[in-house]
């Protein structure tokens, strides 16, 4: 009797169950009511803002939007945005092979879109080899007439042959993240593309030298950022670039064999932001601002450390020589007394403080 009353139990409680069960499939979730547009706008806001780049895995990933459930799948993998902008490294120089997969897939998926692309290939060719590190370099390549923002940590490794123009890229950061030791970073294939880019207008390189002046279309520049430059380069970009609006520099050297004096003078009728910092030995006898005049200028970021001699007067004669409205200077590195004589000193600056103007990592993505 015991037993047949459990049983009875047993029936009954699967008799509901089967009832719940049909109940939940025939439910059908607010959420998956919603057309298909209106779930992929709230993909869209799932990553961050373009030109930034979101994770290739991970919880932050478009690609956790295909785990959830078939019909978003879908939606994600059709929603050509959520691939747009690509972050990858390779410097551990491991899952190459499931890395290249997952770019290619990408940059599939992204169909037509314009791109954010950030890739890091600083590893050593001797351990992976150099055609192994070119497979990714021909990848993007390959859409090159896509690019819209380009991050390329790429210290020797040549990069492919563009045939095409580069008609919509706005934004481009190379260079390495350490010193070069050995060989020179092969960019030639890069030169003619870079001259077929009308709407580049923001660079940042970092840790290069003088191969670079060749490289960029410096008149059509408005932004500049320059990481580890030797000091005789900032002035030649400056020459160079006369549309600059924005320049920020840190400069380095070693010793003073690695610096050239430049005797020229420079007029830069449009730079309205500098921001000069870095390291120099203390016996290099370098000067810089006492070579330019600069008549747009209104914000400026100087180390003392970095003006030579009387670095009151040198500023005093800037503004004098340049006959600029500066309204803003910064200058971190003075106590409290030095920044009471800069302000008794330069009474037509507007503010003289010690805190920062911009601090810039050069391998953010550069937007407009």
């Amino acid at each position: 009797a015991r037993i047949l009353e459990l049983e009875r139990s047993l029936s009954c409680l699967e008799e509901e169950r089967s009832l719940l069960q049909d109940q939940l499939d025939a439910y059908t979730y607010p959420v998956l009511t919603l057309p298909n547009e209106i779930v992929s706008e709230i993909f869209i806001h799932f990553l961050p803002v373009y030109p930034e780049t979101p994770p290739i895995i991970g919880s932050s990933s478009p690609n956790v939007l295909g785990h959830i459930c078939r019909k978003w799948r879908e939606i994600a993998f059709r929603t050509s945005v959520l691939w747009r902008a690509i972050t990858l490294s390779l410097r551990n120089g491991k899952r190459l092979d499931h890395k290249l997969r997952l770019l290619e897939l990408w940059l599939k998926r992204s169909g037509s879109c314009l791109l954010s692309i950030h890739i890091d290939l600083d590893i050593d060719p001797n351990v992976v080899g150099t055609n192994r590190a070119a497979t990714f370099t021909q990848a993007i390549a390959a859409h090159s007439a896509r690019w819209e923002y380009l991050q390329l940590c790429s210290p020797t490794h040549p990069f492919p042959y563009i045939a095409a123009p580069l008609p919509f890229l706005r934004a481009l950061t190379m260079g390495s993240v350490k010193p070069i030791v050995n060989g020179t970073p092969n960019t030639d294939s890069l030169t003619q593309a870079l001259h077929t880019a009308p709407l580049l207008q923001n660079v940042a390189v970092v840790f290069w030298r003088e191969h670079c002046i060749s490289l960029y279309p410096w008149s059509q520049l408005t932004r500049f950022t320059g990481h580890s430059i030797l000091p005789h380069l900032c002035v030649d970009i400056l020459a160079r670039a006369h549309n600059l609006i924005y320049c920020n520099v840190f400069v380095y050297a070693e010793s003073a064999d690695e610096v050239t004096q430049t005797a020229q003078n420079v007029t830069h009728q449009t730079l309205s932001s500098l921001i000069l910092c870095g390291y120099l030995p203390d016996d290099m006898p370098w000067k810089f601002l006492d070579i330019f005049t600069l008549p747009a200028l209104r914000k400026l970021e100087v180390r003392q450390g970095l003006l030579q001699g009387d670095p009151i007067g040198l500023l005093e004669s800037l503004i004098s020589r340049s006959k600029c409205h500066m309204q803003e200077l910064y200058v971190p590195d003075l106590d409290r007394r030095s920044l009471k004589t800069y302000r008794l000193a330069l009474p037509a600056v507007g503010s003289i403080t010690r805190e920062v103007l911009d601090r810039v990592n050069p391998w953010v993505v550069l937007g407009d």
